[in-house]
């Protein structure tokens, strides 16, 4: 008899635990759970696009700001609204037709965050 609490207690105990595990992992592959963070990258970093995407995991609806720069000029300025858990594919009409081999970055910030990316434009 004694025998059969024991396996039971057991099974019992490997059940519970696993929930409870798959709880926890469930939890940590949630982009937003107890998380606070943005990314900005360009969608095709080796073509001559500029096109880039903003990601809000801040979680709150935030207005994010972003600078185009071409040889360090300023070309462009901009702002979108991201809600949380969003992202907001950026596409900038530029004419960057005779500006073969120019260094283009991309300054986004939003309240204390500032992002900076680079790409140079083939010739």
């Amino acid at each position: 008899m004694s025998s059969k609490i024991i396996i039971i207690a057991t099974i019992l105990f490997l059940i519970i635990s696993f929930s409870i595990l798959f709880i926890i992992e469930t939890k940590n592959h949630d982009y937003d759970y107890k998380k606070s963070w943005s990314v900005v990258y360009f969608d095709n970093p080796r073509d001559n696009s500029l096109v880039f995407t903003i990601e809000n995991h801040q979680g709150e609806k935030l207005e994010y700001n972003y600078d185009i720069f071409v040889n360090d000029k300023k070309v462009k300025a901009d702002k979108t609204e991201i809600e949380k858990g969003a992202k907001q594919k950026i596409v900038p009409i530029l004419d960057l037709e005779k500006k073969g081999g120019a260094k283009i970055s991309i300054e986004v910030s939003a309240k204390d965050l500032k992002y900076k990316i680079y790409k140079s434009l083939g010739k």
